[in-house]
């Protein structure tokens, strides 16, 4: 196969460009299963308990990781794009990376700012892009973004609808959740309850 071919196939299968690809493989954890070796009794325990080995598992949550990676970082701001769209400095956009205000992921040595945590104010043809960042994810992002977590489990938090979270009697995301003027008091919660149930 050629590279050409590859790149027709990402596009066409995943709407994704081969440095989104190549990006989402490097921020994925290596895969190495003899750093997990068990001794007999205890892989014995595990499959008599119905836990046994399957090697598929490992490709299909890879696979989704990689696809969400990629788009992660195809959608992705600049940082010279968040600077305009929010009307501060670059001086600005760095302190606010730091104290973990705001969201950012290495692109092979360059910060981009995943879309997930900005709200789009105006973005017409002849407009300049004007981006806000949702409503109480200055006190939500610091959370997160000290635990070390990937940045695929950060987006999925943001993402994934949750049952305590309702508008009009539905389960909705996070991210729906502050843009609709819900209170960042219960994704707090949330957020305290997983750091209790981490210990």
């Amino acid at each position: 196969m050629t590279t050409e071919e590859l790149e027709k196939l990402l596009q066409d299968r995943f709407d994704m460009r081969l440095p989104d690809l190549i990006a989402a493989l490097k921020a994925l954890p290596a895969h190495r299963p003899w750093a997990a070796n068990l001794t007999a009794q205890e892989a014995r325990l595990l499959d008599d308990a119905g836990f046994v080995e399957d090697p598929e598992a490992y490709a299909e949550i890879a696979a989704d990781a990689i696809a969400h990676m990629a788009r992660l970082y195809r959608t992705a701001y600049k940082a010279a794009e968040v600077k305009d769209g929010l009307g501060v400095n670059d001086s600005r956009v760095r302190q606010r990376r730091a104290a973990h205000t705001l969201w950012a992921i290495d692109d092979d040595g360059t910060w981009v700012y995943p879309a997930v945590q900005f709200e789009v104010i105006d973005a017409g043809r002849d407009k300049p892009l004007k981006l806000k960042l949702v409503r109480g994810l200055d006190q939500v992002l610091p959370h997160l973004l000290t635990k070390g977590l990937h940045p695929t489990a950060i987006a999925g938090f943001l993402m994934t609808p949750q049952l305590e979270l309702r508008i009009a009697n539905q389960p909705t995301t996070v991210r729906e959740w502050l843009l609709a003027g819900g209170s960042v008091e219960p994704v707090l919660q949330f957020l305290e309850i997983g750091e209790w149930a981490a210990r």
